[in-house]
């Protein structure tokens, strides 16, 4: 059986570069849905409001490195290490 592939994403905005030089990507599919993609692994879910009125409300996310003592924060600490021994 063949894999089928998504549909092309009708919008790809370019990279935005955060300061410390991760990137951020964002692409919008003809499904509605929206695709967020950061370097810099590994990431945790901190906060999320997906829900609310439509009319004034908004949806957020926030992602953090693992550090608000994440079972992830030990790798983040790990990742730092490496990059300072670089």
């Amino acid at each position: 059986m063949a894999v089928q592939l998504p549909p092309k994403a009708p919008f790809v905005a370019d990279p935005i570069e955060l300061p410390d030089g991760r990137k951020v990507w964002v692409t919008a599919h003809t499904d509605g849905s929206i695709q967020f993609r950061v370097d810099g692994l590994p990431y945790v879910l901190t906060e999320a409001y997906l829900s609310g009125n439509p009319d004034k409300d908004k949806a957020y996310l926030t992602i953090s490195p693992g550090k608000q003592g994440s079972s992830a924060a030990h790798n983040y600490v790990e990742e730092l290490e490496k990059k300072n021994l670089s």
